[in-house]
Order: structure tokens, then C-alpha cells, then sequence
């Protein structure tokens, strides 16, 4: 006898549909803004009802937080940094994986919504980069302490890797590891 729970149809059916109204949305960024995007929108392109968009989400709201949090788990953020060595580490793997997801990382980044979203993880992201550096820095009082994290996140974040793409030419693989260079310059202690 299997251990596996057993999963009814309707059950994956439902769960397929979902996936494919993210995916949908993930797509329509590459033609419409966050802003014009719309549930009708997607229902068209994913080629089913709104009706059954809204079974799924029922606000746009929920629906672009549910693309984020898909987003967030595909590029394989799932928990902060926790030692010094994976915040200097973390951008050689999510700078290609911002690659992957570009259109929608962009269109979080460029919109109001999107960094609405972001903001929602700013406490616990901030309280988690700051204990990194307080633990390789213990000696740096406020105002500089605040002033290093938050170079820190930026350098780090999905600006930083379009900042360097964009601007910069570099490739997700070259921004990747420049920003973690400059993490761990910033976070020597000689510095």
C-alpha cells in the first residue's frame, strides 16, 4: 500500500488551472504593464472564463500576490540570509534567476503594486540582513549600521541585478558576482 496521499482529479484540475493563470499573468507582463493588467486580461490569454479566474482570486490584489509568491519560489527565495556568507553568496544564485523571471521582476519593480509587495517582507527582510552584519560588524553603532544594511539590501535586491544589467551591460552571471563582491567588501570588518 503507498504512503503517497492520494490526490482526486479535481484536485489537480484545480491545481493546473492555477498554475496556468500564473503562468498567464507571468506572460502578459512581457505585453501589458502590472497596471494594465486586469482579470479579464488574463482569462482571455489563458484562454478560460473570468469566471474561473475569480474561483481561483478573487481580487487582482490576490491574484498578483499569488504571482509573486510563485515568482519568489521559482527564483528560490524562500528564507532570508542567516549568516554572512549566504547574504555574500545569494546574488550568484538569484541574479540569474532575476534573469529567468525578468518581465515580471521588472514589472514588480516599476510598479506600484509590485512594490507594494515587496514591501510586505521589508521588516523581516531589514531584521535579517541587519543581524548578519551586526554579527561580522559588532562594533558599528547607528547611524553607520543602518547606512551598511541598507547598501547591503540594495546591492543584493532585483534593483541592484537590473541596475547593473541595464545600466552597466553585465550579465546576470558578472552582476551576480559583483554584487557579492561588494557585499563581502562591505562586510570585512577592516573596512
Amino acid at each position: 500500500m503507498s504512503s503517497t496521499p492520494h490526490i482526486s482529479l479535481r484536485e489537480r484540475q484545480k491545481a493546473g488551472t492555477r498554475a496556468l493563470i500564473l503562468k498567464t499573468v507571468e506572460r502578459s507582463l512581457n505585453d501589458h504593464s502590472l497596471g494594465e493588467l486586469s482579470l479579464a486580461t488574463v482569462a482571455r490569454e489563458a484562454g478560460i472564463t473570468e469566471r474561473t479566474v475569480y474561483r481561483h482570486f478573487a481580487t487582482r490584489e490576490q491574484l498578483l500576490e499569488a504571482t509573486w509568491d510563485a515568482v519568489n519560489a521559482a527564483i528560490g527565495v524562500k528564507l532570508f540570509p542567516s549568516t554572512a556568507q549566504e547574504l555574500i553568496d545569494r546574488p550568484k544564485t538569484l541574479f540569474p534567476a532575476f534573469a529567468r523571471r525578468g518581465e515580471v521582476i521588472r514589472a514588480m519593480l516599476a510598479s506600484p503594486q509590485g512594490r507594494e509587495l515587496r514591501l510586505r517582507a521589508n521588516k523581516e527582510r531589514q531584521a535579517a540582513i541587519r543581524a548578519v552584519v551586526k554579527s561580522v560588524r559588532p562594533n558599528l553603532r547607528e547611524p553607520a549600521l543602518t547606512r551598511l544594511c541598507a547598501a547591503v539590501q540594495a546591492l543584493g535586491s532585483a534593483s541592484g541585478w537590473a541596475t547593473m544589467v541595464d545600466y552597466w551591460g553585465l550579465d546576470s552571471v558578472q552582476a551576480g558576482r559583483a554584487a557579492s563582491e561588494a557585499i563581502a567588501a562591505l562586510l570585512n570588518p577592516k573596512a
